[in-house]
């Protein structure tokens, strides 16, 4: 008995996994072929679980994309530490600036086929839009809270600065350069740009 035990997977983690395989399938279609080509069908034949376990699981179509962006946040939130959990170590003012510029444009650009589809799957459904807004307003808090306190500056500032860090980090993500304007422009010459920008703000 305890070697059958041994051997077989309990089966809350053999359903916790089976859970972790669609939604990542959920995710990996949303992020190449865009929110339409999000079904039941594909994600089972992407994940490997059947079409009865999903189901089970998520009953709908729509209840599998709200979890979906559940988990597509929480790995949004681990990227986002991961990525500037040692800015903030940084000593010099300007150096952190440019760290944390960078920082946005890594994330963003990473998961920018992602970001589009919840974005545009938002405009239809008020629930998920409220949810990205809750999430977005979360980070702005904390990453606010930071910058008043690193640069000594007023909440209004900190929380301009990060307006400016997330405008330029979603349109980048929504659009390619050619869609905002015709002005060919290098990164290295955008993110130039932007750290005055941030540094006007934060100094003001």
């Amino acid at each position: 008995m305890e070697r059958q035990q041994g051997m077989r997977q309990p089966l809350q983690a053999r359903s916790q996994d089976s859970a972790a395989k669609v939604l990542d399938a959920a995710l990996a279609i949303l992020g190449s072929q865009g929110p339409g080509a999000l079904t039941i069908a594909a994600v089972s034949k992407a994940s490997g679980v059947s079409n009865g376990s999903i189901y089970h699981r998520f009953t709908d179509r729509r209840t599998l994309l709200v979890a979906a962006q559940d988990r597509f946040l929480a790995q949004i939130e681990e990227a986002w530490l991961s990525h500037t959990a040692a800015v903030w170590a940084v000593a010099d003012d300007d150096a952190l600036l440019r760290r944390m510029i960078e920082a946005f444009t890594d994330v963003f650009t990473e998961y920018r086929l992602v970001f589009q589809a919840f974005m545009l799957s938002g405009y239809d459904d008020p629930q998920l839009r409220a949810r990205g807004a809750a999430s977005t307003r979360r980070a702005a808090r904390e990453f606010g809270a930071l910058l008043a306190q690193r640069f000594g500056t007023t909440p209004e500032a900190a929380d301009t600065a990060y307006r400016i860090l997330w405008g330029q980090a979603v349109s980048t993500a929504l659009f390619a350069d050619e869609e905002i304007t015709e002005l060919a422009v290098s990164g290295q010459s955008r993110q130039e740009y932007l750290f005055q920008a941030l540094k006007a703000v934060l100094d003001a």
